[in-house]
């Protein structure tokens, strides 16, 4: 009996007729314990390969039954025994074509006689029908063994042109070279090969008319060995490169997580840093776009799983459609191999987990504009995140897209045009190609524009979908309802940080819901957590969530509004409770506070916050039932009571002769009654801070009143 692996998997008589072995699993069986001929195969690895790794419950009996019929099978040469744990298939290596193969190769390498080297060759390669273990019924074993061979004969073939060359017979590779070729046309070695003996066979018949493939200027490994090109040349990141270059090194099978807001350049980045590492990839370097934050719904897992497969090689026909056994393929292709997988734009955790080899060969960069913590939680992936440019670098790419000449002419203005930009990469780009467009404006002409809050992010549109608001769009889309809810809302508040309870008053919502929902901000880095329970959104995400706020319904603008400066007015009298009780207190922004200064600057500015909200927010975004008169004079008489000690009698209800009024900074353009009230609010602030008592520990005396700022009317902390 004969074992044929170098084509259709068969097994033939002495006579050389094929013998009948129904069931892709007898032949996969077969073809597993003849490829390993002689060595002991244990159980587990016939399951994982016949079952492509998801073997059922029953698959231990149904193997056991398998191997009885290939048993039978079996003639005179070939003797399947049993074994500890698993079988050995035990004959002449002459009876399995790839032994024979392995050896008459080998034979041929260890000749010195061209002549004879040339007819081991040939004789090795004659045995071959076809691609090695079709219809082998395991695309695993397909996959791996089946590869391995297929190698072997491509070298097979380069070493048989080479032998043939030396002895003027070039023209005899030719038919095989041509295979090769077209097979795989990045093949470097074959294609050389064919070319010099196309011009050896000059002399004694045409060359073919053959069209030989220039050399591949990456190196040609796996069908799946293609990268997008990165674009335009990367400006600075020299340390995100650094800390990519270090993570891909340490990594030992965890991915390496790259994310960032939308605009940071996060596959810019990963795309540069991969062209550069191609030596690092001798197997391939692979591209899959996860499409998680496109105007495309997002591939499933499955979809993925079955695409990366047969950017591996695996043809389309013959992906497995049960995910257990496409992960099982997965894992076997890329065991020991040298492989760069890179996952663009990914939506989840669980989009990126079925994709994972595990092995520590392979290394897999994700890219995201979710922090994916699930990910980093379940697999230890490396998070790098990304952020904006530095200024020097902002600066520089603005000039490199509008010119030199015009940055360099007032580097102010492009300082400010790129804080402006958040030093966002694509926030940059868009502002210089508007710059590089119009010759005749200024630097200054963009500032002024992107420094109007109703037009900043207008004039970072493109009229296609490369714009920042575009961009931040598809992000706030990909949001759960509550999240993109709440982050629509946080376009209503003046600025500065967000805490869960201001969140949950702008939302309606329990605290502990919003600061779940704050979280979800986080993670997809519409927000980011300055300290622990407190959030600070870029200026540009600020700008696209008033945006959103303002095609709200009036009704439910009015509604988050007055929400907001209720519990403002009841945070503002908590702070300032700490000031003139014994008990420290607990202020409903959670925070605790070490002085009285502390509980003041938040008191300021939380006055001058909202009355800042108020002058900038007029028509039916007014708070209903007496407008903002009522707030505020509710909240001048809570802060006038909680700062006045028993014996000062009331408070004024006017403000000090000869007092005046200056705006706080962003109020440009506010109703002169509004900034009346404002400048009441504070008057009534400051006049009752000298007697404000704070509670000092036994034994001490009495502490000086806080001391009032020089620029006691300076506004508080600015919106962000």
């Amino acid at each position: 009996m004969h074992v044929r692996l170098l084509g259709r998997v068969e097994l033939r008589s002495e006579q050389g007729r094929p013998v009948a072995l129904a069931g892709a699993r007898r032949r996969a069986v077969l073809a597993l314990l003849a490829s390993e001929l002689n060595d002991h195969v244990t159980v587990e690895r016939l399951l994982d390969t016949v079952w492509e790794g998801a073997p059922p419950p029953t698959a231990r009996a149904a193997l056991h039954g398998h191997v009885s019929a290939v048993r039978r099978s079996l003639g005179e040469g070939l003797t399947l025994l049993t074994r500890a744990q698993g079988y050995v298939l035990v004959g002449d290596p002459e009876l399995v074509d790839a032994e024979h193969f392995q050896r008459l190769t080998a034979a041929a390498e260890e000749s010195a006689d061209a002549v004879r080297a040339a007819a081991l060759l040939r004789e090795a390669l004659d045995l071959w029908g076809g691609p090695a273990l079709t219809d082998s019924g395991s695309l695993t074993l397909t996959a791996t063994t089946g590869r391995r061979l297929d190698t072997a004969r491509t070298h097979a073939v380069e070493r048989l042109a080479e032998r043939l060359l030396t002895l003027g017979r070039g023209a005899e590779a030719l038919d095989d070279l041509r295979a090769v070729v077209t097979a795989d046309p990045r093949r470097e070695p074959a294609a050389a090969l064919l070319a010099r003996c196309l011009r050896q066979a000059g002399g004694d018949r045409p060359a073919d008319p053959v069209s030989i493939p220039a050399p591949a200027p990456v190196p040609a490994a796996s069908p799946g060995d293609a990268l997008p090109r990165p674009g335009t040349a990367l400006v600075g990141r020299a340390d995100d490169l650094r800390r990519l270059d270090d993570a891909a090194c340490r990594a030992d099978g965890r991915p390496v997580l790259v994310t960032g807001v939308a605009g940071a350049g996060k596959s810019s980045l990963v795309l540069h840093w991969a062209h550069a590492s191609a030596d690092r990839f001798p197997d391939g370097r692979i591209h899959l776009d996860l499409r998680g934050f496109g105007e495309e719904e997002p591939l499933t897992p499955g979809a993925a799983l079955a695409l990366l497969l047969t950017r591996l090689g695996v043809p389309p026909a013959e992906v497995p459609e049960d995910r257990a056994r496409a992960g099982a393929l997965l894992r076997r292709l890329t065991e020991g191999r040298l492989l760069l997988i890179v996952l663009d734009g990914a939506r989840s955790a669980e989009q990126v987990e079925p994709l994972l080899p595990g092995a520590p060969e392979p290394v897999v960069v994700v890219t995201s504009r979710s922090r994916l913590t699930d990910l980093v939680v379940r697999e230890a992936a490396i998070p790098l995140p990304v952020g904006g440019l530095p200024e020097d670098e902002a600066v520089e790419l603005l000039g490199r897209i509008a010119g030199p000449e015009r940055v360099a002419a007032d580097p102010a203005a492009a300082r400010r045009l790129a804080a402006l930009c958040d030093g966002l990469p694509l926030a940059l780009r868009v502002a210089g190609a508007r710059l590089a467009s119009r010759p005749a404006w200024s630097l200054d002409d963009l500032v002024h524009e992107m420094s109007d809050r109703t037009t900043g992010l207008a004039a970072l549109a493109t009229g296609g979908t490369l714009g920042i608001a575009a961009a931040l769009g598809r992000t706030v889309r990909a949001l759960p309802a509550e999240a993109r809810r709440l982050f629509t809302l946080s376009g209503l508040h003046p600025g500065g940080t967000l805490d869960s309870a201001a969140a949950a008053a702008l939302a309606g919502v329990p605290r502990a819901r919003a600061r779940e929902l704050l979280a979800e901000l986080d993670a997809a880095h519409l927000v980011q957590e300055a300290s622990p329970g407190r959030f600070r959104g870029d200026r540009l995400a600020g700008l696209y969530a008033a945006e959103l706020a303002a095609e709200l319904p009036a009704h439910d603008r009015a509604e988050a509004t007055r929400r907001l400066l209720d519990h403002a007015v009841d945070a503002a009298a908590a702070a300032l409770e700490r000031l003139t009780t014994a008990v420290p207190t607990q202020c409903l922004s959670a925070r605790a506070f070490e002085t009285a200064d502390q509980a003041l600057e938040l008191a300021r500015g939380l006055v001058t916050g909202l009355a800042r909200q108020l002058t900038e927010r007029p028509g039916p975004d007014r708070v209903a039932d007496g407008g903002p008169e009522r707030i505020l004079d509710r909240l001048s008489r809570t802060l006038a009571e909680a700062c006045r000690g028993p014996a000062t009698g009331p408070a004024p209800t006017e403000p000090p002769h000869g007092h005046t009024h200056t705006a706080p900074e962003g109020a440009e353009g506010a109703d002169p009654g509004e900034c009346a009230l404002m400048d009441r609010l504070l008057a009534d602030l400051l006049r009752t801070t000298p007697v404000v008592r704070r509670t000092e520990p036994p034994g001490v005396g009495p502490a000086p009143a806080p001391a009032v700022p020089a620029d006691a009317r300076a506004p508080g902390p600015r919106p962000g």
